[in-house]
């Protein structure tokens, strides 16, 4: 398997990353997550299957990309307006002048 190229064939189940740490941390996950949901543990079956199924596409996509699954990132643009509007929000809030 090689890391980043997508090579992999659909279908065929995601086995960890091609990365050694990563693929460590990624083992440390899937084992925090049997240990906590498997069904002799008091867990629910369904519950565990999605949840490793989750934590693999992560992972897949993590290692296809090369940054983690999440919100895309701010502009810069967006950023600005934000910093303009934390001002005025904050004279809203205040009922004295200050002197």
């Amino acid at each position: 398997m090689s890391g980043g190229t997508g090579a992999r064939p659909t279908g065929q189940p995601f086995t960890g990353p091609a990365d050694a740490a990563l693929r460590e941390q990624w083992r440390r996950e899937r084992r925090a997550l049997v240990r906590r949901h498997h069904p002799d543990a008091g867990g629910d079956a369904e519950q565990l299957q999605d949840r490793l199924a989750a934590l693999d596409r992560r992972y897949v996509f993590l290692e296809r990309t090369g940054r983690p699954a999440g919100p895309p990132p701010r502009s810069p643009l967006t950023r600005i307006r934000s910093a303009l509007r934390r001002p005025a929000r904050r004279l809203r809030r205040r009922r004295y002048i200050d002197l």
